[in-house]
C-alpha cells in the first residue's frame, strides 16, 4: 500500500542554528548579579575574620581597646604577688641604654606597642621575659594624673638616673584621688628612687625618644604596694579604667622643662646649705667622719641627698618625640658620665640631712596574708607520691588530685619576700640550671625562717615540699606551687 502525502505541509528546517545560539534571557543577567553579590559577601566575611584577629591581637590600639572593653573581653590591670609575677629580666640604666638606645624611631614604636600589649593582657599571653627596671634615680618632680590620662588618678614621678643622666624614668603611682595630697607631700623633688631586683617589680611599658641621646622610660609597679614616710602613707591601686586614646608618655614637654628647672633650683639651695654648714665653726670634732645612712632592706624609695651630687643633670630641652608616632630621630648612644671623686680632707664636709626613707609595706596588697596549715616532723608526713621537678609536667596536664603529693630536689633561691620564696632547680653536678622553664614558688608558715636570695635549698624524701598546684603559662613557663610542711632539721 502506498502512502500519499499530497495534502501534508513540508517541515522547514533552518541549517546552522544550535541550541546554544539562542538569544540571552533576563534570567542569565540575574545569575551574574547574584554571583557578584556572593563574592562580595565572601570577601567581607574574610575581612571581618582577619579584622577580629587583629583587634584581639592588638589591644594597645585605642579603637581596639575600646571595642574589647565594651565587649568585656579585657580584664583591668591586676595586682601581682612577688612570687607569682611574670618571669622577667632586670635592666639597669646601662642595659636600658644599650638595648634601646640604638633603636630607630619605628623600632621604638613597635617595641612600645609590644610592651603595652603585654601589660593590657596582664601578661597572660607573654612570650619571652618581661623587662623590669632597676637602679638608682633622683626624682626631679611629681605630677598628679587626671582622669583623661592613660592610667587615670594617681601621681607620676619624673626621675633621672644617677649613673647615666641621659636616661629618664617616669614611674606611675596609680591611686585613688583621696591619696593624692599625701603623695604630693611624699614624692618631693630630690627624693631618691632605688629599684631593687630582690624586692621591686617595676615593669617597663613604654619608651620615648626625647632627642639628643635622651630616652624616657615609662614604668609601672606591678605589686601596687603601700608606701609610708614619717607618718604619711599611701596605698597604690591597679587602674580600674585606662584611657588608651590619650597615649604615652604622661609628662608633656612643658612639665619636663619645669621639672628640670625645679630640680636645678633644689640643687642650688642644697649647695648653699652645705656652704653655710662648712663656714660654721665647731660642727664636728677634728678627724671625725660623717657616716652615710644605710638604706633599709625591702623595696624603698631612698630619699638620700649627697653634698656633692654624682651627676649634674643638664637642663632638659624641649621634648622631641613626646608621642611614639615615628617622628622622632634615631637615638645616639650616650657615654656614661664618670662619677666625680672627692678628695679626702682632714676636716670632714657636713652633708645635707637626708629625708626619711620612703619604704613599701612588705605585703604588696591589702589582701595579702600568711596561711596556716599542719606541720610534721621529718619523715612523719602522710604517705604520698614523691615527684622530681622533671616529673611534674603530667600534673599540669591532669591536675594534682586529692592525694598528698610531694616535691624533692636541689634548688637555688632567686627571690624572697616575707613568707615566700622563688626557687630554681639545680643541675645534678651542682651548677645552676640555665633553663628558665620551671620555677618553684614556696610558701612558708608564719614565724619560720625564709631562705635568702642566693641560698641553696635541698629537700630529700624525709623533708619534701607539699605540692598544692602546678600551672603552665602561655610561654611554656612551668610554675610549681608548694608549701613547707616539716619542722626541724
Amino acid at each position: 500500500m502506498r502512502l500519499h502525502s499530497k495534502n501534508r505541509p513540508m517541515k522547514a528546517v533552518e541549517l546552522g542554528r544550535t541550541r546554544g545560539s539562542l538569544p540571552p534571557t533576563e534570567s542569565s543577567d540575574g545569575l551574574f548579579g547574584w554571583t557578584v553579590v556572593i563574592l562580595l559577601l565572601c570577601g567581607f566575611a574574610v575581612a571581618c575574620w582577619i579584622g577580629t584577629f587583629y583587634v584581639f591581637d592588638h589591644p594597645e590600639q585605642p579603637f581596639n581597646y575600646q571595642l574589647l572593653a565594651k565587649l568585656n573581653k579585657l580584664e583591668p590591670p591586676k595586682r601581682f604577688e612577688l612570687t607569682a609575677a611574670p618571669s622577667g629580666e632586670f635592666l639597669g640604666a646601662d642595659k636600658l641604654l644599650e638595648r634601646y638606645g640604638a633603636m630607630t624611631a619605628a623600632g621604638l614604636v613597635e617595641e612600645s606597642n609590644r610592651l603595652l600589649r603585654s601589660y593590657l593582657r596582664n601578661y597572660d599571653h607573654q612570650i619571652g621575659k618581661v623587662p623590669y627596671v632597676t637602679g638608682k634615680f633622683s626624682v626631679l618632680d611629681a605630677f598628679p594624673m587626671t582622669d583623661n590620662q592613660y592610667f587615670g588618678s594617681g601621681m607620676v614621678a619624673l626621675a633621672q638616673s644617677n649613673d647615666i643622666p641621659t636616661v629618664y624614668l617616669e614611674t606611675v603611682f596609680p591611686a585613688t584621688k583621696e591619696q593624692i595630697p599625701t603623695m604630693q607631700r611624699v614624692l618631693a623633688t630630690g627624693l631618691g628612687l632605688e629599684l631593687r631586683r630582690s624586692y621591686d617589680l617595676t615593669v617597663l611599658v613604654h619608651i620615648t625618644n626625647l632627642g639628643g641621646g635622651r630616652l624616657l622610660f615609662t614604668c609601672m609597679p606591678l605589686l601596687y604596694g603601700t608606701y609610708g614616710q614619717a607618718g604619711s602613707s599611701f596605698q597604690l591601686e591597679p587602674p580600674h579604667t585606662l584611657y588608651v586614646k590619650s597615649g604615652l608618655p604622661l609628662v608633656n614637654s612643658h612639665q619636663f622643662q619645669a621639672a628640670g628647672e625645679r630640680f636645678a633650683e633644689y640643687r642650688r639651695a642644697a649647695a648653699t646649705q652645705v656652704a653655710a654648714a662648712n663656714t660654721a665653726p665647731g660642727k664636728l670634732p677634728s678627724g671625725k667622719t660623717l657616716a652615710t645612712p644605710t638604706p633599709p632592706s625591702g623595696p624603698t624609695l631612698v630619699a638620700a641627698l649627697r653634698a656633692e651630687p654624682v651627676n649634674t643633670p643638664a637642663p632638659p630641652g624641649p621634648m622631641k618625640g613626646a608621642r611614639a608616632n615615628g617622628t622622632s630621630k634615631q637615638v645616639a648612644a650616650a657615654t656614661p658620665v664618670a662619677r666625680p671623686t672627692v678628695a679626702a680632707t682632714a676636716t670632714p664636709t657636713p652633708t645635707v640631712t637626708p629625708q626619711p626613707f620612703l619604704a613599701a609595706s612588705p605585703s604588696p596588697g591589702p589582701n595579702a596574708r600568711i596561711g596556716t596549715w599542719q606541720l610534721y616532723k621529718p619523715g612523719l608526713m602522710p604517705r604520698g607520691r614523691l615527684f622530681e621537678v622533671n616529673q611534674t609536667t603530667e600534673l599540669a596536664d591532669r591536675g594534682i588530685g586529692t592525694d598528698p603529693i610531694y616535691l624533692r630536689g636541689d634548688f637555688t633561691v632567686t627571690a624572697a619576700r616575707e613568707n615566700r620564696a622563688v626557687l630554681r632547680p639545680r643541675l645534678p653536678n651542682g651548677g645552676e640550671s640555665q633553663g628558665a622553664s620551671t620555677r618553684v614558688i614556696v610558701e612558708f608558715p608564719h614565724g619560720s625562717d625564709v631562705p635568702k636570695e642566693g641560698d641553696l635549698v635541698q629537700r630529700a624524701a624525709d623533708r619534701p615540699f607539699q605540692i598544692v598546684d602546678v600551672r603552665r603559662g602561655a610561654d611554656g613557663q612551668m610554675n610549681i606551687y608548694v608549701r613547707e610542711i616539716t619542722v626541724g632539721q
